[in-house]
């Protein structure tokens, strides 16, 4: 790929020809194992990627206009946040709800940018799939012995295996003796990154984020949450599927996913088109994989991910149409044709600068507001903007003190 991914389907025409891929889909290209999505494989997801400054984010547009509005006022009131803001012109310390973030925030800032990209991706062919679960076959079929004894033996033997008549989980290669460790083979390193924990950077980049994110949440008791656990979602396709962890999301107790997360110890800039393709693979699964309820015809920012980038935070909003689902499931009909899911890039807002951040900080409540009344709506109850159980400053000013005298 070039140093600009597709924003318009003009540019993604003429990469696709480029590609010599006018009559492909994701459904019939191979889909090669790997931990980095190619750029064939990246032009068949349909994605398109606009970048905005976040100056220039329509809350409207985008599906947060009211939830906003609410955002702005109660923030007025909120007195860890007003601290935080006025600590970024003062050499007064944040004591508030807000303080840890601002540690790790400043954490962040000395974290050195020529570090390597990380991936969070992995792609498995149909090929792969079944290699792996015969190797696990093999290796238990290898451990049995076919020898005639000499005598009978001393304790009852064991049931007979059901191996190959009962259910898919039987054939997890768990049920057979781990491997030493000297003798294992974990593949290519990125698919070694995967399976073990993040480096000390972006662990920094991503407890830094969802401390933020959560102090908007903390003190208005709401029934959603940024969590850290890196979500996994996958998307199966004929030839393969993608399989992508997040970083963290916002969900409730349900397991609802309203957000995603997504963070890399470098700035953007250094690594945008890996990271962009990235992000298109796992907004892609999400979408696969967590699917939109009946009747839904389009979406314009109702599922977003936000990612942060050694110290800078960007937004993305995901539009598509019912068109793109259709696409994904390979259920379009002979007439149709398939869309595109444009991602919207907004920032980055720098978490060094408090005029940026006082700016993201009533975007970021009203993306917590928006999942609360999704919430409490899925669980057959309804909910408005005005709801005074959330912007009740007494409760604000309650759970502060709780949580400072904790």
């Amino acid at each position: 790929m070039a140093t600009k991914l597709p924003g318009d389907q003009g540019a993604w025409d003429d990469k696709v020809k480029i590609e010599k891929a006018e009559n492909k889909t994701i459904h019939n290209i191979p889909l090669t194992s790997a931990s980095t999505i190619s750029d064939e494989q990246y032009l068949m997801l349909r994605v398109l990627w606009k970048e905005h400054q976040f100056d220039k984010l329509d809350v409207v547009k985008f599906g947060l206009g009211e939830w906003n509005s609410q955002a702005v006022e109660m923030l007025k009131t909120y007195s860890s946040w007003t601290q935080y803001c006025n600590s970024f012109s003062s050499d007064v310390e944040n004591e508030g709800i807000f303080a840890l973030a601002q540690f790790y925030q400043k954490q962040v800032a000395l974290i050195p940018d020529d570090l390597p990209f990380r991936s969070n991706l992995i792609i498995s062919s149909v090929a792969h799939h079944i290699r792996s679960r015969m190797r696990g076959l093999v290796s238990g079929i290898q451990k049995l012995s076919f020898e005639t004894p000499t005598k009978p033996p001393s304790t009852p033997p064991n049931p007979p295996s059901t191996l190959g008549r009962g259910s898919e989980e039987e054939l997890d290669d768990s049920t057979f003796e781990e491997t030493p460790p000297g003798q294992r083979s974990y593949g290519p390193k990125e698919l070694l990154d995967l399976s073990y924990p993040r480096t000390k950077d972006e662990q920094i980049v991503n407890t830094a984020l969802v401390d933020l994110l959560n102090a908007f949440i903390i003190p208005y008791k709401l029934p959603v949450y940024w969590t850290l656990h890196r979500k996994q979602f996958i998307a199966t396709f004929e030839n393969g599927h993608f399989e992508a962890r997040t970083d963290g999301c916002l969900e409730d107790r349900r397991s609802e996913t309203y957000a995603i997360v997504e963070v890399k110890p470098m700035l953007r800039e250094r690594e945008s088109i890996r990271i962009q393709m990235q992000e298109s693979a796992e907004m892609v699964a999400w979408i696969k994989s967590d699917p939109d309820p009946d009747g839904f015809l389009s979406s314009c920012g109702l599922r977003v991910l936000v990612s942060q980038d050694r110290h800078e935070i960007f937004l993305t909003f995901a539009d598509y149409g019912f068109d793109y689902v259709k696409y994904l499931n390979n259920t379009l009909g002979p007439d149709e044709k398939p869309g595109f899911l444009t991602m919207h890039q907004f920032g980055p807002w720098d978490t060094t600068r408090g005029g940026d951040m006082k700016q993201l900080g009533s975007i970021l409540l009203a993306l917590a507001l928006r999942a609360r009344a999704n919430h409490v709506n899925n669980s057959g109850v309804q909910a408005s903007a005005s709801s005074s159980s959330v912007v009740s400053g007494g409760l604000e000013v309650e759970a502060v003190r709780r949580l400072s005298a904790s």
